[in-house]
């Protein structure tokens, strides 16, 4: 949970790579879009209820307010963990904290069907080449055919002319 004197430390910073303002849940669709480029980069934090210039005003914080975050988060593919905690600002008003967490193996996100990135301060969407490298990347690693079980092979099928030796980062030819 985060503090009210740390998150003053947090505004006093100012929006970057890793920080946007927002005023309001009126601003949750743009709040969604920043998330998607924190989840796509090296993660950072949505504070809703602090405006541009960094002056705490905090929102008063209904069910129906929880609700649309959610129904925003749901909004990623793949789905996303971003972490939601609240700072009591001053009597019924709260800032709103949502922390992407760094989650570059599973990039690209997409919120809303289009992928985004952050450049400075500013998000921006992905261009198609950027987000299909990521999905190459992305499923490479998951697919590679050296993370894949070898089931139904017995050692005596390896090849061992290829095969590394046990405890060493080098190949060997065998006998």
């Amino acid at each position: 949970m985060t503090t009210l004197s740390a998150l003053q430390s947090l505004i006093a910073q100012g929006e970057s790579e890793t920080l946007e303002l927002k005023r309001s849940t009126a601003e949750l669709k743009r709040a969604g879009e920043t998330l998607c480029a924190f989840l796509n980069g090296e993660g950072g934090r949505v504070l809703i209820g602090v405006s541009p210039d960094g002056k705490l005003v905090g929102q008063e914080v209904a069910d129906m307010t929880l609700r649309d975050v959610a129904a925003m988060l749901g909004r990623f593919e793949p789905p996303a963990r971003v972490e939601l905690s609240r700072v009591d600002v001053r009597k019924g008003r709260q800032v709103l904290v949502l922390e992407a967490l760094p989650s570059r193996p599973f990039a690209p996100f997409v919120f809303e069907s289009k992928p985004y990135k952050r450049v400075g301060s500013t998000t921006t969407v992905m261009s198609q080449d950027e987000y299909a490298r990521l999905l190459l990347d992305r499923n490479h690693s998951r697919h590679r055919w050296e993370n894949q079980p070898a089931v139904g092979v017995r050692l005596e099928d390896l090849d061992r002319d290829v095969v590394p030796v046990s405890g060493t980062r080098r190949y060997e030819r065998f006998g």
